[in-house]
């Protein structure tokens, strides 16, 4: 059985506008909302093998918050080109060829494509993944190359406003 982890980038600041979308930074609710979703996630007993992110810097840092939180774990952090506006089969095919030997990865991105992809896994539709938003998908199958979207559930989803009121 394969667990994956889908994370939308914390809240991004639009305070200069002379900035390309890719180098957006985050905002103050972002460096609250990105260390407090790790440690929850952390708390829930989750524990990350890999962390992949988009390059934009609101991705990347909400990542290098995850991977701050879990540093006492062998961890592996990366960029992949295609979370930032690739497709959703672009996602799922980076699925798909995940080494074997990596456990739980956790992948950051962003929407509309994030809210969409995660959709494709379940019934009960999710108007919209917010910022920072956690979305756990579990499959059925025991290799990554056979992890499609007819045998994989949403397993959780942990909203930063919903958990901080827990």
């Amino acid at each position: 059985m394969k667990e994956l982890i889908i994370v939308r980038h914390a809240k991004s600041s639009w305070d200069h506008a002379n900035l390309k979308d890719i180098d957006r930074p985050l905002n103050k609710r972002g460096h609250r909302d990105a260390p407090y979703m790790a440690s929850f996630l952390r708390n829930q007993g989750i524990k990350p093998s890999h962390l992949i992110s988009s390059p934009a810097v609101r991705a990347f840092r909400t990542a290098e918050y995850f991977y701050e939180e879990f540093a006492s774990e062998d961890l592996q952090i990366w960029k992949e080109t295609d979370l930032y506006f690739g497709t959703e089969e672009d996602w799922l095919d980076i699925i798909q060829n995940l080494d074997p030997r990596i456990e739980i990865p956790v992948f950051f991105s962003h929407n509309p494509t994030l809210t969409h992809f995660v959709n494709r896994f379940t019934n009960n539709w999710i108007d919209n993944v917010p910022t920072c938003g956690v979305v756990h998908l579990q499959s059925s199958s025991e290799k990554w190359s056979d992890l499609f979207f007819d045998n994989t559930i949403i397993r959780d989803t942990f909203f930063p406003k919903e958990v901080k009121g827990k």
